[in-house]
């Protein structure tokens, strides 16, 4: 008997520690999903911090390039000024016909002249959402260049599914994002839909899902 009892409690301490290694492993494994959704979203973190890097270089390179062209057409246009009153004062020394002053005038007139437009820059997110489609663009460059006005561009963007934001914006939408990716509300890639709801709402509520499938649930 005193065999026997002393197996029953040998295997009540292989028991035991069984146990208490099955909770040691399901507390590690647990540790070890935790630190790496910790690394998750600090890599999201870093990342959408590296856009904004990018994002924002891209914009002071195009305002500098903004500022040179409307430099450059500064220039021209008083070129154009000074050589179109030499002109128009020759041509009344030299002719009492109207007609052909007019058609001098008209010719060298800055007032019907179209007067471009310069340094209206904005950060554009496409319908693919962040961080996979954002890019920096000169809304001023793409009117001159099509001989139409800003709101058109603007407006064409938009119909094609874009998010038009400036500069501070986007800076702001990306410090939210990063918040909200570091409290474990959202993960990478975001859609653009979901950025939309975040800047047309205060007050975002959160639905409880796994990190790998969390969303900003919107109202």
């Amino acid at each position: 008997m005193a065999g026997l009892s002393s197996f029953h409690t040998q295997l009540k301490n292989i028991y035991d520690q069984s146990q208490m290694l099955t909770s040691a492993v399901i507390s590690l494994d647990k540790s070890f999903e935790t630190e790496s959704d910790r690394l998750n979203r600090q890599e999201a973190v870093h990342h959408l911090m590296m856009i904004r890097t990018t994002i924002t270089g891209d914009l002071e390179r195009i305002r500098n390039s903004e500022s040179t062209a409307k430099y450059g057409h500064t220039k021209a246009d008083a070129v154009f000024s000074l050589t179109g009153g030499a002109i128009k004062l020759l041509t009344r020394a030299l002719t009492d016909n109207q007609q052909t002053r007019n058609f001098v005038n008209n010719v060298f007139s800055t007032d019907t002249q179209d007067k471009p437009t310069f340094g209206t820059i904005r950060v554009c997110i496409g319908p693919k959402g962040l961080p996979n489609d954002v890019r920096a663009i000169s809304v001023s460059e793409l009117a001159r260049k099509s001989n139409r006005l800003e709101s058109e561009i603007i407006r064409e963007l938009r119909e094609k599914g874009d998010l038009i934001l400036s500069e501070e914006a986007f800076c702001s939408l990306v410090d939210k994002l990063t918040g909200f990716i570091q409290e474990g509300h959202l993960v990478l890639p975001i859609p653009i839909e979901k950025v939309t709801e975040l800047i047309t709402t205060s007050r975002p509520e959160w639905r409880a899902v796994k990190p790998s499938q969390t969303q900003l649930n919107m109202p």
